[in-house]
């Protein structure tokens, strides 16, 4: 019985460590985006800069292209994620054969069925996260697509645009947010494949997940691009 599975407490100590590195990262990463710039706060400057742009113009053939790239991005997203949940259902019936095979290989932990099955499953909602932060990404950008239609013509009364213009800012970030809250669930999937060989890989691994994550989205030559010309 599962009640009778007695988790290792480096096995503790390493779940801990990987939900602090996901959900932590996202908590610390906005107060520090109060400090300095942040590719999310940048980005979020130049969709804000878009929906008034397009305020500006009757024209929106060129905007419905972008909504329609960037809503293909989402869905690709969201479709390739209910593949991988039918692959990681599949794989809880052999997670034991899977459990002797990983025990077998070098440098790797002896693996418990039963712990084996836990970490799937966890990997399995991760993965349901993904797929809801991408579908609702996707369902934000749809959203987006009826408030640019509904966008009142040039000389319509100025309040009825702003209004257009805070509802369309809002909603695309929000989208983006989602998109990326996706994004991230992703390279965290890293630590936990990991930690099927052993638990201090995926220590190590989550770790150096959030260096590269926060290098990104601080550090990286693409904000270094993004503030250039936000100058």
């Amino acid at each position: 019985m599962m009640s009778d599975l007695q988790i290792p407490a480096i096995d503790l100590i390493t779940g801990t460590i990987f939900v602090l590195c996901w959900f932590g990262y996202g908590f610390v990463a906005k107060l520090i985006a109060q400090r300095r710039p942040s590719m999310m706060a940048t980005v979020r400057g130049f969709r804000q800069r878009w929906i008034e742009r397009m305020a500006e113009r009757d024209n929106h053939i060129a905007d419905a292209a972008l909504i329609s790239n960037l809503l293909r991005g989402a869905l690709f997203f969201a479709s390739t994620t209910v593949f991988i949940l039918g692959g990681l259902a599949a794989l809880l019936g052999t997670v034991p054969t899977v459990a002797v095979v990983i025990s077998n290989l070098p440098y790797t932990a002896p693996a418990e069925p039963r712990l084996a099955e836990i970490k799937a499953l966890i990997m399995i909602l991760l993965f349901i996260y993904a797929f809801f932060k991408f579908s609702w990404s996707a369902w934000q950008y749809n959203i987006l697509s009826i408030v640019v239609g509904a966008m009142p013509a040039l000389g319509t009364e100025a309040a009825v645009r702003a209004s257009y213009v805070a509802a369309g800012g809002r909603i695309v970030a929000l989208a983006g947010e989602s998109y990326n809250n996706g994004v991230r669930a992703y390279y965290f999937s890293i630590p936990l494949m990991a930690w099927f060989l052993n638990p201090f890989l995926c220590i190590a691994a989550a770790l150096a997940v959030t260096v590269v994550i926060y290098r990104r989205e601080f550090y990286s030559p693409v904000l270094s691009a993004l503030k250039h010309v936000a100058h």
